[in-house]
């Protein structure tokens, strides 16, 4: 099996931050996650989101991995009562690279432990 050299460890990990800055910085909205998100309540905000680069798989100039999507979730509106909570949902991501750049093709986040 042969070791990857010095030079390609040094890609790899730009590649990955490259990726972790891009899916953390994701307007969600763009994506299908937003829609199962935006179901939860009134209104969702994301409060950020989390990419272990441990997990992240590299194939050729394709990506995937799983990320942690933190979201404030505020019910009622108008003259109703509010309250607003947080939550943790798993997402996925797949992306390519244009050149250098990580572009984000697909985020989906897995709402079910929400309704259980």
């Amino acid at each position: 099996m042969r070791r990857a050299s010095v030079g390609e460890r040094g890609s790899k990990a730009k590649k990955i931050s490259a990726i972790v800055d891009a899916v953390s910085n994701a307007a969600l909205t763009e994506y299908d996650a937003w829609n199962d998100l935006d179901a939860l309540s009134t209104h969702t905000d994301v409060d950020g989101i989390d990419v272990d680069p441990a997990g992240i798989e590299l194939n050729g100039d394709e990506f995937r991995g799983l990320a942690a999507i933190y979201v404030a979730l505020q019910y009622g509106s108008g003259n109703e009562e509010r309250f607003e909570t947080s939550d943790t949902f798993e997402g996925q991501f797949e992306g390519h690279f244009d050149g250098t750049r990580p572009v984000i093709d697909k985020i989906t986040v897995d709402t079910s432990p929400f309704y259980e």
